[in-house]
């Protein structure tokens, strides 16, 4: 299946539909900003999108996330500034966040290696058992 662009998409769906541009757009619209957000919630380690595929937070995006925001923190304790202790109380929050979705990603991490190792092992034992 060769992938469409959105600029020749639009139209063909609104003709489809019987709808304007502007209304599947807006539609469009919606839905991409609804991904948007529930990947940035952090709230599910894996999102799965009908004809595209699976999206995956990965555990090197997230620690580099905190990384960067434990540096921001550490900059504005050192030099404080009216607008630091907002900042500082923000991205506070946000790590939260960040270790909760870091523990899901790590308890998921090693699910998948569980049964990486459960089906090795019935491959070896159905090997074993054709001798």
């Amino acid at each position: 299946m060769k992938p469409k662009k959105v600029k020749n998409l639009i139209p063909e769906l609104a003709q489809k539909l019987q709808l304007s541009e502007e209304e599947v757009k807006s539609v469009l619209d919606v839905y991409w900003d609804k991904v948007r957000k529930t990947l940035s919630s952090l709230e599910y380690n894996n999102i799965n999108l009908k004809g595209l595929g699976s999206l995956n937070v990965k555990q090197w995006m997230i620690e580099k996330k905190l990384r960067m925001n434990k540096c921001i923190i550490d900059r504005y304790i050192e030099n404080p500034t009216s607008g630091g202790l907002t900042i500082i109380n923000n991205l506070s929050k946000d790590n939260l966040k960040l270790e909760v979705a870091m523990e899901k990603v790590k308890e998921a991490n090693i699910k998948k290696e569980n049964i990486k190792h459960e089906r090795r092992n019935q491959n070896l034992e159905g090997e074993g058992q054709d001798s």
